[in-house]
């Protein structure tokens, strides 16, 4: 799995585990990865028998099965919040991308590769 110290997959993973009690007995057996996709290439490869990663990276190996998914009322809720930078060099093009990602065609291909999409926030 990620590397609990600085990798956020690893994070969430240990703090799910420690829910259940488990990590305690399974810490010991685990293989700390750098990030999320190496841990998806270990299981792909067969070199480890199971790994923790998000569902939307399982999705894009033709070589991993999903044994187990947690339910997401058990997940820590991850987001991935966007905000435009004041004084970034290039306010119009962020404004345009920011747009983009609003409108229905993005939120398709988000959804087709598995992220769920909440509503905008209101703008401040």
């Amino acid at each position: 799995m990620g590397d609990v110290k600085t990798v956020p997959v690893g994070t969430y993973a240990k703090a799910y585990l420690e829910r259940l009690g488990l990590w305690h007995a399974l810490e010991s057996k685990l293989i700390p990865c750098e990030n999320v996709r190496a841990v998806l290439a270990a299981v792909a490869s067969g070199n480890v028998d199971a790994g923790i990663v998000y569902k939307t990276d399982a999705a894009i190996s033709k070589q991993v099965k999903v044994a187990f998914e947690i339910p997401a009322a058990e997940t820590p809720g991850i987001s991935y919040p966007l905000a435009l930078v004041k004084a970034g060099p290039q306010p119009e093009a962020a404004q345009r991308f920011l747009a983009f990602l609003g409108r229905d065609e993005a939120t398709a291909v988000f959804r087709r590769f598995g992220f769920i999409v909440l509503p905008a926030s209101p703008s401040p």
